[in-house]
């Protein structure tokens, strides 16, 4: 008997039908279906999994023997360009790896410049990634060669070769390049921020590298060599487990792509990740809450098997220093690995059951979509026919409408909301634009921009009534969901349901009055109360927090505006509220 046996040998064993039976007993009810999650992409996921029902473990190749990646900074040509100083700060820092970005296509001059801004490094130490708007890569390319110890360099040209299909590859040449510096960039990003799941971004992937093989074997360059050549440039968004799953099966699933190029398995090179934290999530208005997107999707890299992760700067606006916001990226990094050491355990999701299986789920699905791209003839051909805009298209409107609902929450956007700094303010208005921004914080915005022109924030009024702890739960939820929009929100105040009590919840002159009423008895109330506030204000918006009762109709039409509740469409909600308010 092995040590984990002895420890467990006192407690009598349960299976799975019991534990099953445990968990019904507990839903009283509701249905087992309720813990069970169907997935954006349309497979299921039990709440647990044990031994005997996980999916078999995927063969994740890893041949490190620590699960240390690069800490990646992003900076922009130009700006290096105007302060060389830059590079030192960064790798100071805690960077060590850097990704220089060209804004515009690069010109002769600048490259030239460029150049003798990296002569004086050492690029044996530092990975230095090269992206942008590199419309001729192969001249870029012959341009650092020349710099000394290039050769030694094991960044990449992350010349984009899904979104350049009819560019000329800037081949390998390990001569000039040295064996660790890749040439071509996979790179799934775009069909991340349109709205792609997790499987269809796996299947993008798989795609766009049989496409790159493909063009690079017609160049004559051998499939091992080619395969060697390629980083995989993909976005780690916010959902935790998923994210982390679909590095795992991205590596679980590369030895099977190369198999069916004929890659022999001896020589087989492993994968290359380059992961990119979401800004898919982003909140402009409120910068800070981005840190902890950043985190959780940096920590899904970090778990998954990323090589290298370059985390965003968490203020899009650029409202705060670019230092400091550079600054915060790389300590997110920095506490993972100093403080939680998570660079000490070579895949650290192995053998959990649930991980296992949604790494094995998300693989088969994945080969699934990339068999149908493939008899579209491609990626490029099923970009071309519109095959994949489709698949995206939906997968993104199904996205939204659980944003619009508040199914997903997306804390600082369209749950939890605070009011944004001026800073914040003037740096939407003058760099990004209102329309330009979530749709949410789009709303709250314009009502900004409206007190701004002379008018004013428009005020909301909670009216409580009924069992305490029921309507102040009703309350804390209309509070939420107001904000959200930009309205602001009254202190709630309880009254009884009755005509008099009007004149106090318009004390405070509200333009919304929200009926948050616990008990339904009290609801033939209701007429009686909308006509006596129509009759002090015709101008207020009555509106109930509770789903539409079996008299919702009459109560309609005896002037309640609309019922707001969990699942409603908050977005057009509060868009209506917005019209009626006289902010549009």
């Amino acid at each position: 008997m092995n040590d984990t046996e002895s420890l467990f040998s006192g407690f009598p064993a349960i299976d799975h039908a019991q534990w099953k039976s445990k968990v019904l007993d507990e839903l009283k009810g509701a249905g087992y279906s309720k813990v069970v999650w169907k997935t954006p992409d349309g497979f299921e996921m039990e709440p647990w999994y044990n031994r005997h029902t996980a999916a078999p473990a995927s063969a994740v190749q890893f041949r490190r023997s620590t699960n240390r990646w690069r800490i990646c900074q992003q900076i922009a040509v130009t700006r290096l360009l105007d302060d060389p100083a830059l590079l030192g700060d960064a790798v100071s820092g805690g960077a060590d790896a850097i990704e220089l970005r060209f804004e515009k296509a690069p010109e002769k001059a600048e490259v030239k410049r460029l150049l003798d801004v990296l002569k004086n490094i050492d690029l044996s130490q530092i990975a230095f990634y090269f992206s942008g708007l590199i419309d001729e890569p192969t001249p870029l390319l012959e341009a650092l060669t020349t710099l000394p110890g290039f050769t030694s360099n094991s960044g990449a040209l992350l010349f984009d070769a899904l979104a350049n299909p009819d560019a000329d590859l800037p081949l390998p040449s390990a001569e000039k390049t040295g064996s660790e510096f890749r040439t071509i960039a996979v790179d799934t990003v775009r069909f991340h921020h349109d709205g792609a799941t997790v499987a269809q971004e796996l299947a993008f992937a798989l795609a766009g590298l049989s496409d790159c093989l493909d063009r690079m074997t017609d160049a004559g360059v051998d499939t091992t060599k080619a395969a060697s050549a390629i980083e995989i440039v993909v976005a780690c968004g916010t959902s935790h487990l998923p994210e982390l799953a679909k590095l795992r099966a991205l590596r679980a699933i590369w030895p099977q792509l190369l198999g069916a190029w004929g890659v022999p398995a001896e020589t087989m090179p492993e994968p290359r990740l380059f992961v990119r934290a979401s800004s898919r999530s982003f909140s402009v208005l409120d910068p800070y809450t981005n840190i902890l997107r950043l985190s959780t999707e940096a920590l899904s890299a970090i778990l998954g098997g990323c090589d290298t992760l370059q985390v965003t700067p968490f203020d899009p606006t650029g409202s705060l220093s670019p230092e400091f916001s550079d600054r915060i990226a790389r300590n997110i990094q920095l506490l993972f690995r100093e403080e939680s050491t998570l660079d000490h355990v070579v895949d650290p999701a192995a053998g959990s059951y649930y991980i296992e299986t949604l790494t094995s789920k998300l693989g088969r699905e994945a080969w699934r979509i990339f068999v149908k791209i493939q008899a579209e003839g491609g990626l490029r051909e099923a970009e071309a026919n519109g095959f994949i805009s489709s698949l995206i298209t939906s997968s993104a409107e199904v996205r939204q409408k659980e944003i619009d609902t508040r199914r997903r929450t997306l804390v600082g956007i369209n749950r939890y909301t605070v009011p944004p700094s001026p800073e914040v303010v003037t740096a939407v208005q003058q760099r990004l634009g209102v329309t330009a921004i979530n749709s949410y914080e789009e709303l709250r915005m314009r009502i900004i921009a409206h007190a701004a022109a002379g008018g004013s924030t428009p005020r909301a009024a909670l009216w409580l009534h009924g069992e305490p702890a029921k309507s102040q739960r009703v309350a804390a939820f209309a509070e939420d969901f107001l904000r959200s929009g930009g309205f602001e929100v009254l202190p709630p105040v309880t009254l009884d349901a009755t005509p008099g009590s009007c004149e106090a919840i318009l004390s405070g002159k509200p333009q919304i009055v929200v009926l948050c009423w616990a008990d339904e008895e009290s609801f033939v109330a209701i007429p009686e109360a909308c006509a006596a506030i129509h009759e002090a204000d015709r101008e207020c918006v009555v509106i109930m927090a509770a789903k539409p009762p079996a008299q919702a109709d009459e109560l309609l039409q005896a002037g309640l505006d609309r019922f707001i509740y969990t699942g409603c469409d908050a977005f057009a909600d509060l868009l209506a509220l917005q019209k009626k308010t006289g902010v549009l």
